[in-house]
């Protein structure tokens, strides 16, 4: 038996043979053309582009009838990426300057717009370069004359797994077929199009599983864990078992089909709000079905990437935020603005790099050194509001009184300029992210002065710990338990609670139970985490005492350190905790929740 290890993307756990695809890169022709074949090369590539039009309105369709309207719009950034002014017009001009074939041209023009991409540190973004080299093969096969993929069925005989590369969300939807049960590929992260895709079909998935088709062989025996991110391969027979076991009890975890759901109650009566972490629209749905409470931490960054190269429009925003907003159904979302650069940098927005960009321009600071890009989400957020009043808006990176007053003036100055018919009223709350330690500072200060606090543990452990957790030298000094970060996150608690003002949490430490557990021991009552984990954080919180998590947690922290921290919260609660979730799920696995 082997264990090979990923991110889980998709809710399940599969079993089946493995069915191995390698694919070699598509050999491009490349040849110079005279002045009389160039009109002939541009009609060409306008026809092929007009043949992918049909091909990935027919997916849409297919998409539409298969998971639904909100997952069929993934094909719609495809369509956007085929019609792009700058992509074709930059394949057109090398076919005339250059003297060029169409094929070699368009392999020129994808590859300037994939450098853009590939640059990115980010996987959030740097994901969106497979579905630009998804329509890229299109057109290529197109050129070429050949048949499309999805016109091939599988004639399967037994449960399979298929493992690839990468695949792409046409792959995704042409391998919704009978008897394929689950995914393994070695690129991708859980913001790819296609790990979104396979969640709405709800076919286990399980991405970013280093030279996997490499270390499987075709027909070896398989265990795709989406929750955990693990791929067995060869199990023997009880380890099957133990699995066939732990599907069974996640089925029975898992909340029946009905409306959103309900805050939990701790076994002392304590309403505990469990939210989920999004980034795609499309995920809404998901969320629903996992028994999320609404959306704890919406990231608008998808929108930069779904209209990139150019910036998101009002109008792209507002359409996105109106979809959340009535998808939610009366649940409260949280929308945060945007929180480019750091990690997150954007070519578009920040025209270069920095020496220290995690420190750097990024996020609310970005946003006030460019308010037109400010004031064009606060408009379509508020123009959104209307009738809709269960948006809050959350501000991130703050670092000071002075500027959360700044962020708060530039608001309020944006809501005067709206026409009365799209002001909404009363106005949604708008929340001040704890992240950096002298936020957590002020916290007393920010809280009389914001209509909600919302934790975000990922940036505030980094910062506090001076720790990149992308680093694997200092990765091991990660450590959410440590004394510093818990006496922050108790200090903000406490001031929300002396100014009546409600303080959430969004991050890692959430989707760990033992961490959820030590959160409501800090006193916190509202968690939002990934939403693959929501199931099993709702019934170890429904298992939990929570004065008895206050005791002890309070008894921990006067150990010292924060492994001796953690070490003795388990003792209180890791018999509890395995009984409802198992012996694989204490800790968050790695990708569990991008940074933020």
């Amino acid at each position: 038996m082997r264990v090979l290890e990923g991110i889980g993307v998709s809710f399940g756990i599969a079993e089946g043979r493995a069915l191995v695809i390698r694919r070699g890169e598509r050999d491009v022709p490349r040849y110079r053309i005279g002045p009389a074949e160039v009109r002939r090369e541009i009609r060409r590539f306008l026809g092929a582009r007009m043949r992918a039009r049909e091909e990935i309105g027919a997916l849409r369709e297919r998409a539409r009838r298969t998971a639904g309207e909100r997952y069929a719009g993934i094909f719609d950034a495809h369509q956007a990426i085929l019609d792009d002014r700058g992509l074709g017009r930059r394949t057109i001009a090398l076919i005339r300057e250059r003297r060029i074939n169409a094929e070699w041209a368009l392999t020129r023009a994808v590859s300037e717009l994939l450098a853009t991409f590939g640059g990115l540190d980010d996987p959030f973004f740097r994901e969106r370069g497979g579905d630009i080299e998804d329509v890229h093969e299109r057109l290529q096969r197109v050129l070429a004359g050949d048949a499309p993929t999805e016109a091939h069925d599988l004639a399967l005989e037994e449960d399979t797994i298929v493992v690839a590369p990468t695949l792409s969300p046409s792959d995704a939807l042409w391998l919704h077929q009978p008897r394929i049960a689950g995914f393994v590929t070695e690129g991708g992260s859980r913001t790819s199009h296609t790990a979104i895709l396979a969640n709405a079909l709800e076919i286990p998935a399980v991405l970013g599983v280093e030279r996997a088709t490499e270390l499987i062989a075709g027909g070896e025996h398989l265990i795709v864990d989406g929750h955990e991110g693990r791929v067995v391969v060869a199990p023997p027979d009880a380890t099957r078992k133990a699995y066939a076991d732990e599907r069974r009890r996640l089925e029975e975890l898992a909340p029946r089909e009905g409306g959103w759901a309900v805050p939990v109650r701790t076994r002392d009566g304590r309403r505990i709000r469990v939210a989920a972490n999004v980034e795609f629209p499309e995920e809404l749905e998901t969320c629903r079905r996992v028994g999320a409470d609404g959306v704890g931490l919406y990231r608008s960054e998808f929108l930069f990437l779904t209209t990139a190269p150019r910036l998101p429009s009002e109008e792209d925003h507002f359409a996105v935020y109106r979809r959340i907003l009535t998808s939610a159904a009366g649940q409260p979302v949280v929308i945060r603005t945007l929180d480019l650069g750091g990690e997150k940098y954007f070519h578009e927005v920040l025209h270069g790099g920095e020496a220290n960009p995690v420190m750097g321009l990024r996020a609310v600071r970005l946003c006030l050194r460019r308010p037109e890009i400010f004031r064009t989400q606060l408009r379509a957020l508020y123009r959104a509001a209307v009738g809709h009043p269960n948006l809050r808006v959350l501000v991130p990176m703050i670092s000071s009184l002075e500027e959360w007053r700044r962020v708060r003036a530039f608001v309020g100055q944006v809501v005067e300029e709206l026409p009365s018919g799209e002001r909404p009223d009363p106005l949604p709350p708008l929340g001040c992210m704890i992240e950096v330690p002298a936020a957590a500072l002020e916290a007393p200060r920010l809280a009389r002065e914001a209509d909600f606090l919302s934790l975000g543990t990922n940036d505030l452990v980094q910062y506090t710990l001076a720790v990149d957790r992308a680093n694997a030298a200092v990765a091991h000094l990660h450590d959410p338990f440590h004394p510093a970060v818990l006496e922050l996150i108790e200090r903000t608690v406490v001031a929300g609670r002396e100014a009546s003002v409600p303080v959430s949490l969004c991050g890692e430490m959430a989707s760990d139970p033992l961490g959820a557990i030590t959160l409501v021991g800090l006193g916190l009552t509202d968690l939002s985490c990934n939403p693959l984990v929501i199931p099993e954080i709702r019934a170890v919180l429904a298992d939990v005492d929570a004065g008895e998590a206050a005791r002890t947690v309070a008894r921990a922290r006067r150990a010292g350190t924060g492994p001796e921290i953690r070490q003795e919260i388990e003792q209180a609660f890791l018999p509890r905790v395995r009984a409802l979730v198992g012996e694989v799920r204490l800790e968050p696995r790695d990708g569990a929740d991008p940074p933020g």
